[in-house]
């Protein structure tokens, strides 16, 4: 994935790609899994893997979600 960067820790990988930051959930060899065959498959693999976002790189299939930023203000 071009731009990206993965994060390992003991607790999650994290993959950073732009400005972005996604925990990796899985991945899957290309080779493994034809997209093509199951109408919806990208669905059926987000639900079945509890993840929101999917890419096709390096050969495989990145199953993850993405991280939020959000901001706060702290309480004094």
């Amino acid at each position: 994935m071009g731009g990206s960067r993965i994060i390992n820790n003991p607790f999650s990988r994290i993959i950073k790609i732009h400005d972005k930051m996604f925990q990796l959930r899985t991945k899957i060899p290309l080779n493994q899994i034809n997209m093509n065959k199951v109408e919806n498959n990208v669905g059926i693999l987000k639900e079945h893997y509890h993840c929101d976002t999917l890419f096709k790189a390096q050969g495989y299939l990145w199953l993850c979600n993405e991280i939020i930023d959000i901001e706060y203000e702290e309480i004094k």
